[in-house]
């Protein structure tokens, strides 16, 4: 079953994460089709603009509990190989040459703060919050960072990442993550995007190259801080503290 919707209209892609039933988590698979989603519609020449949003209560949970089980029980060399296509995604910030612009609700949640993050522009609906709730799990945001570094600055981002306290849409935006804020957020992210969409695509092009270079923190840093992701997975306080989360999820009794 795929997790994302990809269409082309009024010259714009719009791309949809579709798995509402798991908060749109981002599991291998999500993980792999928004990747491919994104990276094609930037590659088109009937594409001025992209619309990125979420189908469901929630925009984006985070990363896929499930998966971080699994990933805990792979040996080394298993895991050391699955640093890549979790890094693919959020290095796409800092490749896209096509406005991205996302429209986010809910609950936005570690890697999908990161998710918003990798747009140019953020509108959010006004119950929108977020949080970066990965040290409460035994992880650290590895491979968000420098996503959230750019977009809010890095001892705003640390402090959001050691605190993993929640924030409103009002709060995201005096950061810097959130661009607007309105209740019909689906629309007003579309009127961008038809706006983008009809400038110069070789001036947004450009320009776009022009912020990347200027923002991007090079492959080195990203690999590693994937690396160093990859190395926490194998940590039992994380397995432990997923099991017990998912347990109180389901209702399971508590150990």
């Amino acid at each position: 079953m795929s997790c994302v919707k990809f269409e082309v209209a009024e010259g714009m892609a719009k791309i949809c994460m579709d798995y509402p039933q798991k908060g749109n988590a981002l599991s291998d698979s999500m993980v792999r089709e928004l990747t491919g989603a994104l990276s094609e519609a930037d590659q088109r020449s009937d594409v001025g603009a992209i619309i990125l949003t979420a189908e469901g209560a929630n925009f984006c949970t985070g990363g896929d509990l499930d998966d971080f089980i699994a990933a805990s029980r792979k040996p080394l060399e298993e895991g050391y190989q699955d640093i890549q296509p979790s890094m693919t995604l959020f290095a796409l910030g800092f490749q896209l040459r096509t406005p991205l612009i996302a429209r986010v609700q809910g609950a936005v949640r570690g890697g999908g703060v990161g998710v918003a993050a990798l747009a140019h522009l953020v509108v959010a609906d006004p119950g929108s919050t977020f949080a970066l709730p990965e040290v409460q799990l035994g992880l650290f945001p590895f491979g968000i960072f420098p996503l959230l570094s750019r977009a809010m600055g890095p001892r705003r981002t640390l402090e959001l990442a050691l605190s993993s306290r929640i924030f409103d849409a009002e709060e995201a935006k005096s950061y810097g993550l959130v661009h607007y804020i309105a209740p019909d957020s689906l629309e007003v992210a579309e009127g961008l995007g038809r706006m983008l969409a009809s400038r110069s695509r070789l001036a947004l092009t450009t320009g776009l190259e022009a912020y990347n270079h200027l923002t991007d923190p090079g492959s080195w840093p990203l690999d590693y801080l994937g690396l160093l992701r990859q190395l926490t997975f194998k940590s039992e306080i994380l397995a432990g503290n997923v099991e017990k989360f998912l347990a109180r999820r389901k209702g399971s009794p508590k150990n």
